[in-house]
Order: C-alpha cells, then sequence, then structure tokens
C-alpha cells in the first residue's frame, strides 16, 4: 500500500471512529422546565386578616392548573387573572401563559378551644402558620416542571422583625424549598411585629428563637438548650433541617407546644424540662426532625418516638443523670400503667407514656443482641424515610437491624 494510500485510509477509519462516538454519545438533557412563583404577606397590625398574593412569573406556561382547597370562612375575596372557578371549598386557577397573580384575604385569629389561640395578630405582633394563610394547592403540571419560590412580607411602620423556618436570601427573601414538592408553599410558623429573635449555628442547623418583646419567653435560655441538645439530635437522627424556628408567646396563645415543618410554637411560661422530666419542646422537635407519621392505628409510634427522644437526648447530652433517667421511665410505665393496647385511633398521654417505654424496651433488646453495635436510632432513620408508617414497618425495620424477630414487638399491648 502506497503511503498516499495508507493516508486516506488512516483518515476514513478515524471519521468513523469520531462518527461513532458521536453516534453512542448520550442525548443532551433536556432544559428544566421551572417555574418561578412569589409569594406575598401583607400584615395590618390589629386586622384579623392578611392579604396574600401569589404570583407566577417566569416559565409560566409550565403551570397549567392550580387547585386550591380553601375554606370559606377563612379565606375570601379571591381574585386572579386569567380564568378562576371557585366551587364549595374548591377555588380552580388557570393563570395566563405570560404569567399572573391571584390574591386573597386570609382570616388570621384562630381558638384551639376558648380563650386559646393558635393563631393570633393584634396591633404589635402576629404569630401563625402558613399552612393556614396560604391554601394547599393541586398542580397540574407540564411534565418534569418544579417551582423556585419565594415569600416576601409588607410590614407596617413600627414592625421591626418577622421571621420563618425557611432560611432568607440575600434580597430578603424568604427561599421556599421543599425536594418533596413540585409546587412549593411556605408553611410552617411565622412570626411578625415588634419582636426579638436570637440566633445561632449549629452544626448542619440555623436555630432561631423569636418572640414578642416583653412576652416572657427567654428567648436565650432556649437557645442554649438547643445549643446542648441539638448535636445529639443530629447525631442520632441524622438529617436535620437547614434552619429551624421555634417562635413563643404568652396568653392568650394556647398553652402548650406545636411542631410544624422547620418550625414550632411553645408558650412561653411552659418549661424546657417538667419536673417529671418530660420536655414538650424535645417531644415537638423529634416530629419535625423525624417527620413520622403513624397509619391507622398505629399513631403511637410517632408519638412513642418522640417522647423516647424527649428523654433519652437529654440524658445522652448530659442534662440528665442515669438515676433521673431511671426514675423518668418508672413515672412513664406509672403514667401508662392503666393502657390495655397502643392501637388506638389516637395516642393520648397515657398511650404515649407506654408506647415510649415500649421503644425504651426496644432500643436494650437491639442493643443487647447486636453487642452494642446498633440501636433504635437505625430503626427510626430506616422509619423516617418511609415516612408514614405501620406497626408492619416497625417489625421489619427492626428485624433488619437486629437480623433476627424483635421480641419486644409481641408485646400485648400491640394485639
Amino acid at each position: 500500500m502506497s503511503p498516499a494510500t495508507y493516508a486516506r485510509s488512516a483518515l476514513a477509519a478515524l471519521l468513523l471512529a469520531i462518527c461513532g462516538l458521536a453516534a453512542a454519545a448520550p442525548a443532551p438533557a433536556p432544559a428544566p422546565k421551572v417555574f418561578h412563583v412569589d409569594y406575598g404577606i401583607a400584615l395590618t397590625p390589629g386586622v384579623d386578616e392578611a392579604v396574600v398574593t401569589i404570583r407566577i412569573g417566569k416559565g409560566a406556561e409550565h403551570v397549567r392548573r392550580l387547585n386550591f382547597r380553601i375554606d370559606p370562612k377563612r379565606h375570601t375575596q379571591l381574585r386572579a387573572d386569567g380564568e378562576l372557578a371557585i366551587e364549595g371549598n374548591r377555588a380552580i386557577w388557570q393563570p395566563p401563559a405570560r404569567g399572573g397573580t391571584l390574591t386573597l384575604h386570609s382570616k388570621i385569629n384562630h381558638q384551639r378551644r376558648k380563650g386559646d389561640y393558635d393563631a393570633h395578630i393584634n396591633r404589635s405582633w402576629a404569630i401563625f402558620r402558613g399552612d393556614d394563610v396560604i391554601p394547599a394547592a393541586k398542580a397540574r403540571l407540564a411534565k418534569g416542571a418544579t417551582s423556585r419560590a419565594h415569600l416576601r412580607f409588607a410590614l407596617p411602620p413600627g414592625w421591626t422583625n418577622v421571621d420563618t423556618g425557611w432560611p432568607k436570601g440575600e434580597d430578603g427573601r424568604f427561599i421556599i424549598d421543599n425536594p418533596q414538592r413540585a409546587f412549593d408553599r411556605p408553611v410552617g410558623w411565622m412570626i411578625a411585629g415588634e419582636v426579638g429573635t436570637r440566633r445561632d449555628q449549629v452544626g448542619a442547623t440555623e436555630l432561631a428563637v423569636g418572640a414578642p418583646k416583653g412576652s416572657g419567653l427567654h428567648r436565650l435560655d432556649v437557645l442554649t438548650f438547643l445549643n446542648f441538645v441539638w448535636p445529639e439530635m443530629e447525631s442520632a437522627l441524622g438529617k436535620v433541617p437547614p434552619k429551624l424556628l421555634v417562635v413563643g408567646a404568652a396568653d392568650p396563645m394556647w398553652r402548650g407546644g406545636l411542631s410544624s415543618p422547620n418550625s414550632m410554637f411553645l408558650h412561653a411560661e411552659r418549661p424546657l424540662v417538667s419536673e417529671n422530666g418530660t420536655s414538650a419542646l424535645l417531644h415537638e422537635l423529634v416530629h419535625i426532625v423525624t417527620r413520622v407519621r403513624g397509619q391507622p392505628k398505629d399513631d403511637w409510634i410517632a408519638e412513642g418516638i418522640a417522647e423516647f427522644y424527649a428523654g433519652e437526648l437529654l440524658y445522652r447530652a448530659g442534662g440528665m443523670s442515669e438515676a433521673r433517667h431511671d426514675k423518668l421511665r418508672r413515672w412513664l410505665l406509672d403514667w401508662g400503667k392503666d393502657v390495655k393496647s397502643l392501637r388506638l385511633d389516637r395516642s393520648t398521654g397515657p398511650v404515649t407514656a407506654r408506647a415510649a417505654v415500649l421503644l425504651q424496651d426496644l432500643d436494650r433488646e437491639i442493643r443487647r443482641r447486636t453487642d452494642d453495635r446498633r440501636d433504635l436510632d437505625d430503626v427510626v432513620r430506616k422509619l423516617m424515610r418511609i415516612g408514614k408508617v405501620s406497626l408492619a414497618d416497625l417489625r421489619t425495620a427492626a428485624q433488619e437491624v437486629i437480623g433476627g424477630k424483635a421480641t419486644t414487638l409481641d408485646s400485648p399491648l400491640l394485639r
């Protein structure tokens, strides 16, 4: 073969190889379908409602329809660009392809029982949940479309502060990002007005404690307590939120603790740790971090996990001696002594107490049978990946951790 012929053959082979590589190369990934959602909440002192705006901006062509579940007594004066139809407790909005805004008025004040509010606004401050002010929606979207959402507040003169359980961007807007949802919505506790906030960064979480000025909530006490116990929370459960907000106030707010995504409420007069060794604060924080819920008849699992760790994390952090830990167990046993079955529609106080003791027994069984290599933390992490769990899920997770059947879960309490 002549040099010229050889060169032509080599060139042809090279071109064929390049074409083959090009054919084999994967097609470029399609551009992400992102649409922008800008939420707004405007508050007026002493006026029992917020003006809410939901604007669909850039990428609006990916939003086909939003079907909101509204409470006609709470959500009023709905109007929107594009097509809006209200049918009973549903508001169906089809925004224009170029984008548009839906506006509504949302009632804030809500009494959990007579005289006790779990949402309240007065001339100085407001505490409420975004879940109640901004209605939930079923979104019909283009395939693969996801939202990029932000929340901005309009505050009256003199209201100097606002906070939520979501991180705040440099432009002052809160960044709403829930990877489990294609259509993000600002949920969780929110506080605004003449309020003070204490913040700290502990591990992977920004901790914030907010309360109206003069409300009686010792913000720095709560923050110090969280600094003390949060590393144990992160060590035990692994996945923690990037931000956690604790809000509190005195009467007329409800005298208890209430958890919500990334946030919780605690009445100003509730102790961080009760005289019996339990902690409503830690109980609700465990709910926030685990996000475990019980299927029908298995509410005791979620409540039992929260109550178990409320004492266990304090013990692990060194805030409770072994003797005090044992005394807490005896108190829980006594409180739940009349419980015959854990498998009820709703876990009451005594049921929750007895469930916490059973889970402590399961923890001890796991440690004994694995030579202290595993514990209940490993089981709970498995349940966290499921979310809404049953007794069967608990038994399966425990068996996987132990390498055999958990005898604790054969208790007559579970029949």
